[in-house]
């Protein structure tokens, strides 16, 4: 059963977060580069990059394949996150997180409620509500 706390119009979020922060539409980078949630070093910002280097010693858990980091992470760890033959993508990917907005982070989280990746707790569904409010 649905909690009518947390219920919103999933689909109008998506179509606005799209429209104000192109950001979440790229496949290379970002919110649905990765699978949702947390950034598997720090645990405390949502995911938002897979380096394709081998996992920093420092992750907050076991790493599996598809680890990735939040944004402050990945700009910690470099060029050097990623393998040899990578370099140039992990500077544009350090380039492209480095340029997000600084709410980059809620709307992240945001899109992955909005896309049914994860559930809205209420007082996320209370900022999308707002968000959509002040569309």
């Amino acid at each position: 059963m649905s909690d009518p706390a947390v219920e919103l119009d999933r689909a109008a979020l998506r179509r606005l977060l799209r429209e104000r922060y192109p950001f979440v539409a790229e496949t290379d980078h970002g919110p649905q580069a990765v699978a949702a949630g947390e950034c598997d070093r720090c645990g405390h910002e949502p995911r938002m990059v897979q380096p394709c280097g081998p996992p920093p010693a420092d992750l907050s858990g076991p790493a599996t394949p598809d680890w990735a980091l939040g944004r402050r992470c990945a700009v910690a760890a470099g060029v050097e996150g990623w393998c040899d033959g990578h370099a140039d993508e992990a500077a544009e990917a350090i380039a492209w997180l480095q340029a997000l907005p600084a709410e980059a982070d809620d709307i992240a989280r945001l899109w992955w409620i909005a896309t049914g990746e994860v559930r809205a707790t209420p007082d996320a569904a209370r900022r999308a509500r707002a968000l959509l409010a002040g569309s």
